[in-house]
């Protein structure tokens, strides 16, 4: 009876939670615009039972318990929990997650909200990022990041140049990037742009310093998209354009006549003017039309999937980017793939997959813009016809009356081509063995190969413009590192307010490159099936590298908070490099940073004023071990001999390196305060930071001892000799609102940094830019770096009167060959004579103030976005001036006729043309090129139309217009007033010198963005 009993209750209790099984309906909308959210996940709390809402943001959930609670989310919007209590239609509006401060930050390591952050670090979201098209991320964020200098580069592939506040060393100034926690080295051009959810920039050594031994420059943490469970979501962007280039105005064949023939008539000589007969046609050649085309084709587009379930998501992406550069030869492009994956085995394991395959492919482009503007108008593109050869490149005409090479030949004649293939393959394994604690091992690969060919023609044009042999070379590169992450982390809050993180961690990484090179002389024909390296007969030549370096390392971290009021965080990193010597390859870069979030005291807590307030310091050390792999040692090289009465070329080798095996590491120690606010309900933010870094030790290619000529009479050797320090402060506003149905936001990013070097070699003063026999900048120990160095110019001498009263104080004339019209230069010495003692600084490239404005529009489903950047208080070496000379007969900017000096009162800035030029107006290192390099440039402007979801069943569809590098303002008459400040090769010790380099160019776009 009583089993009996027993299983008549067990029968009523489940009929009766049956019963409270029900069906639950309702519509989810946006608090915002009031529109339906399509996709939004609805989800039974602590069960697998769950929908996404429909087009209309309406939803249909069954078999829910009468007493669940059901957890609504989206991406973008604050998650809400509701308890069903029997409802079956439940509504709910979702706000937008507008709380800045429980963003989660990516750091290295690991991740924290951005209100508990101790460190200077910086972040973008991907959207900011994919509003600029460009084929590096880095390009995008100018102006948008406070103490980040970024400097484009202008044409097809060009890697722009970041300075992350300042300048500590002369051994490269890249910073590291990291990759979902693979480092990946200091170009990240491989990288689509369109993969990438989000960029934390550690901008201090107390966050950095947990990457040591590469962090000197910064550290740049990049976070690719991933999927999320529930619905499998589609997006498609697609943007197609051109570019442009601002063409300068130079001389047509009439004026470049007259300016030739004045420049013998201002001396008193007899012109050698080549009258060809071919000035009929006043206007002449115009040689930018014939090398620059007006347009230059810009594509990008980007696919995505992503998407899963409780155990598998997945996000996969596919890219193409391409950038025609403006010439007919040269190009960039590349095709990427992307897939993200991560499974879920049960809430103690995970594991994640991703790999990344590329290929960029790219024709080398050339620099033919100042031979475009030199080049004589009054020569014509080809030789006559009836002059004309089997050989193409023969058939171009030589100049007739200056020694620039035809730039229309020259670009004939380019034929150079690259093509890389690569993968970056990233797996790991996370453990929860316990609560609290967290196991992860990581594993990545980051492989590449390069194929490079060139081909020089044999041709001949002139015996000042031929080559007798023609060339072909192929060289083969690959590259293959890898890099294994070992770490632990504990996290726990005891007694309601201690919140500790704990982590330790294990690295190893590997670096190899392996380099062949094959070239021959002498290809019988140019025909393009010959252009292979076996189809050479003379000269054959090869040569081959491999090199290997590694890191092993040992990291640790704690953060503690206590009640979310004050923070603290100390970290370690011992690192050991193979590039180092036995007893000093390892080195330890300690860093600690504390904050206090005085908004949370209670004190706080009735006041109006402050929506947020913190105070944070942080200290830290890093490291710099960016010398060649075998700067220790003494290395033997090929090389020539020649013995015998009838001289023969035998080869062999000889020293061809000297080695230091007492190098240590370099270190930069930095210290950084700052302060967040925030006003009138978050709406106005404010962050001003103020910093210094300064190294030691510093890494430095020391020349060796001149007098023994071991092994070449210019050799060098790596020593621990210098230390530089950079200084500066940052401030960062930003106004953010809606009223209605239109909301904005405005930000001004204002930054300086002073760049010192406390020491170079000692050796002296460093100097470089070379400018005919002489060099523009000189480099000194306890002064700032990379300054312009040379004479003052002092207006130009109107008449004789004032060349007779520029004399010493004996009356002795200081420029004896001067003549009216002339520059006239300072005597700072007062000894009557101009030599190196009269020299002084006359420029800095490096600016005093750096300026960002960023402005958002948002009005219903239109949007708008206008993106500033600029510099205020650099100059610029600006060699174009010497355009106005006509020396040895190069053309010369429109207008010079009337712009140089031809009678007292005409010009005090432009001196007389002049064929023989005694007084060195053009050929002397002067304030005479140096301007005022200052600027403001619109990055971006765009307009963009969002169609309502409705009218395309819930695909959301936006149409686009952009305008990148739209217009400048500028006082500079060069170019582009940006380009300059790249330096030579990037070099920070050589920079602010307009050589006529591919400027920036203006770039419009039409895009369309859809998402299903």
């Amino acid at each position: 009876m009583r089993k009996q009993l027993l299983i008549a209750c067990l029968l009523l209790l489940s009929i009766c939670s049956y019963a409270q099984q029900i069906t639950v309906k309702g519509i989810v909308t946006s608090a915002t615009d009031k529109e339906p959210l399509i996709g939004a996940t609805i989800q039974v709390k602590g069960s697998g039972t769950g929908t996404i809402t429909g087009i209309d943001g309406d939803y249909t959930l069954m078999n829910v318990p009468a007493n669940a609670i059901l957890v609504y989310s989206t991406i973008g919007y604050q998650t809400q929990e509701i308890k069903v209590n029997g409802q079956t239609t439940i509504n709910v509006v979702l706000s937008e997650s507008a709380e800045l401060l429980d963003e989660v930050v990516v750091i290295g390591y690991g991740a924290v909200k951005k209100s508990d952050l101790t460190s200077s670090i910086a972040t973008v979201k991907g959207d900011e990022i994919t509003e600029t098209v460009t084929g590096n991320a880095m390009d995008a964020l100018q102006g948008k990041i406070n103490g980040v200098q970024v400097t484009s580069g202008g044409g097809p592939g060009t890697q722009p140049k970041v300075l992350i506040r300042g300048v500590t060393t002369v051994n490269g100034t890249d910073p590291l990037y990291v990759v979902d926690g693979m480092p990946v080295g200091t170009n990240i051009n491989f990288l689509n742009s369109n993969d990438i959810q989000s960029m934390e920039v550690l901008k201090d050594a107390s966050a950095a310093a947990i990457y040591g031994t590469r962090a000197s420059n910064g550290v740049i943490l990049i976070t690719t998209k991933k999927g999320i469970a529930g619905k499998t979501n589609i997006s498609f962007s697609a943007s197609a354009g051109f570019q442009t280039l601002a063409k300068p105005k130079m001389a047509n064949a009439a004026e470049y006549k007259e300016v030739f023939n004045t420049r013998y008539t201002n001396d008193g000589g007899t012109s050698i003017w080549n009258d060809t007969g071919a000035t009929t046609n006043p206007n002449g050649t115009d040689w930018w039309d014939e090398v620059i085309n007006k347009t230059a084709l810009v594509q990008n587009y980007s696919l995505n999937i992503s998407g899963g379930n409780d155990k598998l998501v997945y996000n996969l992406s596919l890219g193409y980017f391409r950038n025609n550069s403006q010439y007919d030869y040269g190009y960039w492009d590349k095709i990427n793939a992307r897939l993200n994956t991560e499974y879920t085995f049960n809430k103690y394991v995970k594991m994640g997959f991703d790999i990344a395959p590329r290929v960029e492919s790219w024709d080398d482009t050339p620099n033919l813009f100042s031979a475009a503007m030199s080049m004589d108008p009054t020569t014509p593109v080809f030789k006559p016809q009836d002059q004309w050869v089997d050989n193409e490149f023969n058939n171009y005409q030589r100049s007739y009356n200056n020694q620039e090479w035809n730039p229309a030949g020259s670009l004939s004649r380019q034929n150079g081509h690259s093509r890389e293939m690569g993968a970056i393959v990233n797996t790991y394994l996370q453990v929860n063995p316990i609560e609290k604690l967290t196991l992860r091992t990581q594993f990545g690969a980051n492989a590449h190969f390069r194929r490079s060919d060139g081909f020089t023609p044999e041709f001949y044009i002139d015996a000042l413009e031929q080559s007798t042999l023609s060339n072909v070379s192929r060289e083969m590169q690959e590259w293959l590192d890898w890099n294994w992450t070992n770490t632990a982390t504990y996290s726990d809050t005891f007694a309601s307010k201690h919140n500790l993180n704990i982590m330790g961690g294990f690295t190893a990484e590997r670096f190899a490159w392996f380099q062949t090179k094959a070239s021959r002389d002498d290809v019988p024909n140019n025909m393009d099936i010959m252009q292979e390296v076996n189809a050479g007969t003379q000269n054959q030549k090869g040569d081959g590298t491999t090199t290997y370096n590694t890191l092993i390392s040992y990291l640790g971290r704690i953060m503690y908070n206590y009640d979310n009021r004050y923070y603290v965080t100390a970290s370690i990193r011992a690192d050991g490099s193979s590039r180092f010597p036995k007893g000093n390859k390892y080195a330890i870069f300690p860093a600690v940073s504390a904050s206090w979030r005085i908004i949370s005291e209670s004190f706080m807590q009735d006041q109006k004023v402050f929506s947020n307030l913190k105070l944070r310091g942080g200290w830290g050390r890093v490291g710099n071990q960016n010398i060649d792999n075998d700067a220790t040692l003494t290395l033997l090289g090929q090389a020539d001999y020649v013995f015998g009465s009838t001289p023969v070329r035998v080869p062999g080798t000889m020293i061809s390196g000297v080695g230091n095996n007492q190098l240590q590491w370099e270190t930069v120690e930095d210290w950084n305060v700052g302060v967040d606010m925030s006003f009138l309900n978050s709406r106005l933010g404010v962050t001003f930071e103020y910093f210094q870094k300064k190294s030691s030790n510093m890494l430095y290619q020391k020349q060796n001892i001149f007098a023994i000529g071991y092994p070449d009479w210019n050799s060098t050797v790596w020593m621990n000799i210098g230390s530089m320090k950079a200084s500066g402060w940052e401030l960062s506003l930003n106004w953010q609102d809606k009223v209605s149905d239109f909301s904005y936001n405005v930000g001004v990013n204002l930054s300086a940094v002073k760049n010192r070097a406390i020491k170079f070699s000692g050796d002296g003063p460093i100097q470089t830019g070379g400018f005919n026999s002489d060099q523009i900048i000189r480099n000194e120990d306890g002064g700032l770096i990379s300054r312009f160095y040379g004479y003052v110019a002092d207006g130009i001498f109107q008449n004789w009167s004032e060349v007779y009263a520029h004399t010493n104080e004996h009356g002795k004339l200081i420029q004896d060959k001067a003549q009216p019209g002339d520059i006239r230069f300072k005597d700072l010495n007062h000894d009557g004579v101009l030599d190196e003692n009269d020299k002084t600084w006359i420029g800095n490239p490096y600016p005093d103030l750096m300026v960002g404005l960023n402005l958002g529009f948002n009005y219903k489903n239109f949007d708008f976005t206008a993106n500033f950047y600029g510099t205020l208080g650099n100059d610029i070496f600006n060699k174009t001036k010497g355009l106005y000379s006509g020396v040895s007969g190069q053309n010369v900017w429109a207008g010079t006729l009337e712009k140089a000096w031809h009678g007292e009162g005409t010009s005090n800035d432009i001196p007389r043309l002049s064929y023989n030029d005694l007084n060195q107006n053009y050929t002397r290192v002067s304030s005479f090129f140096v301007e005022d390099g200052s600027y403001l440039r619109c990055k971006l402007l765009q307009v963009g139309y969002t169609l309502p979801k409705k009218l395309l069943r819930g695909t959301e569809l936006r149409l686009s217009f952009s305008a990148q590098n739209p217009f400048t303002i500028t006082g500079y008459s060069g170019m582009d007033p940006e380009r300059p400040q790249i330096g030579n090769d990037g070099s920070v010790i050589e920079t602010g010198i307009d050589g006529i380099a591919y400027p920036n160019p203006r770039t419009f776009l039409f895009g369309i963005d859809f998402k299903f």
